[in-house]
């Protein structure tokens, strides 16, 4: 009986352990209040635009608005704000706490008591917060519960502003600006070429739109992702429509924000030569005679060979180049010859079966288009028709005297995908 009772009382602990290891489930928040007020109709109390002023709203006007959470401060972007909007405008309220995504999910819905806040904006910015110090600043992170109220779960919020186009701030309706908007059809100016921000500043970064106007993209240093590049070609930004003065800006939340771009068909280069590392680089030489080399002078980087004492039978060979997957390649190089025995014996190739000697090799002239010249002129060669496989080589074959030859500025460029 003893070892009975002891079991069952094993078993209660057991179970009641088990019992005590069940989650924790938040409550889902609720508010009772009502709105009373638009966001719209709360803009309207103040003459926004006038240069960093406010209202006080009286703690007897008892003014309540709701609206949908758009920001979050997760990828510190977003500094001690958040932004609602209710279809009718957008606000922008600064709270003094720095995980306000934590509690404000983009998507809550919040119900917000104006009374005792103060309405105003920065550089034509409409803000909600307390002003002091002649600048708008943020509600005590103890004093939040006062003011705002979430009620529900948070829900899928889509962006209810689709541009194509940017006008003039002036021209953009109140209602638009601290609201979460869609940008289509744009890239980035320095798509490729720069990064979101520079690490000690806030960064400023043009967006085209397809018609030609910009809108400018604002990135704190303290966002998490400014060492991202930004991308090329044409996509969508979403983010919060911002003015600062007459500046049309727009802040991403993070780089889910940026999507779908794609850059399109273009002309680039995809082969160049990197004069100084060359012949580590996979360019080979052969010479019965002189040898060709890399000259470095103020007026000529580039490869460089001179017979001008006897004959010389001299090749000059590329790595591989794979341009399969590119669209109408052209191979383009500047070149200069001189001395008395001009271009004769002067020959470029190529092969796509090299054997390791090029007199073992089978090579195919290639068409060039101003190929004689004593100043350095430009040459170019379609090797459109090439028929040119993955193991592809051009070469500079040298069979002559009484002649130097200089080449520069090689490169092949294709439509690239």
């Amino acid at each position: 009986m003893k070892i009975l009772k002891h079991t069952l009382w094993i078993l209660a602990v057991v179970l009641f352990a088990s019992c005590n290891l069940e989650p924790d489930i938040a409550p889902v928040p609720h508010s009772d209040l009502k709105a009373n007020t638009t966001i719209a109709e709360l803009l309207a109390m103040h003459e926004i635009g006038s240069l960093d002023s406010y209202i006080h709203i009286p703690d007897s006007s008892d003014i309540i608005i709701t609206g949908i959470v758009t920001t979050s401060d997760k990828h510190g972007n977003c500094y001690k704000y958040i932004n609602i909007e209710d279809g009718t405008g957008g606000i922008q309220i600064k709270i003094n706490n720095t995980a306000l995504h934590n509690k404000f999910k983009v998507g809550q819905r919040v119900f917000v008591k104006c009374s005792g806040l103060d309405l105003g904006d920065y550089r034509k910015l409409p803000q909600l917060g307390i002003w002091a110090n002649d600048a708008m600043q943020a509600i005590p992170s103890g004093k939040i519960s006062n003011y705002i109220y979430c009620d529900g779960i948070p829900q899928p919020f889509e962006p209810q502003i689709v541009l194509t186009s940017v006008p003039h701030a002036n021209d953009i309706p109140d209602s638009w600006y601290n609201r979460l908007v869609k940008l289509e059809t744009c890239h980035f100016v320095e798509g490729g070429m720069a990064t979101y921000c520079a690490p000690n500043a806030a960064t400023s970064h043009d967006i085209e739109m397809i018609d030609g106007t910009t809108i400018t993209m604002r990135t704190s240093n303290y966002a998490d992702f400014i060492n991202e590049m930004l991308p090329t070609g044409s996509g969508t930004v979403v983010g919060i429509l911002t003015r600062y003065n007459n500046t049309v800006q727009i802040v991403i939340r993070d780089l889910d924000d940026v999507m779908d771009f794609v850059t399109p068909p273009h002309t680039a280069d995809v082969f160049t030569v990197n004069y100084s590392t060359a012949f580590n680089d996979g360019w080979q030489r052969f010479s019965s005679g002189s040898e060709w080399s890399v000259l470095t002078n103020t007026s000529f980087t580039g490869f460089y060979i001179n017979s001008n004492n006897g004959s010389s039978d001299s090749w000059l060979i590329s790595p591989t180049i794979d341009i399969t997957n590119a669209d109408s390649p052209e191979l383009r190089f500047d070149h200069r010859i001189a001395g008395t025995g001009g271009s004769d014996g002067m020959i470029l190739c190529y092969t796509n079966n090299y054997t390791g000697d090029p007199y073992t090799t089978t090579w195919t002239d290639l068409p060039v288009y101003n190929f004689t010249s004593s100043n350095l002129s430009s040459c170019i060669c379609d090797l459109q028709e090439c028929q040119l496989t993955p193991n592809f080589r051009i070469a500079y074959h040298y069979n002559g005297s009484n002649s130097s030859w200089y080449i520069t500025n090689l490169h092949i460029s294709a439509i690239v995908y």
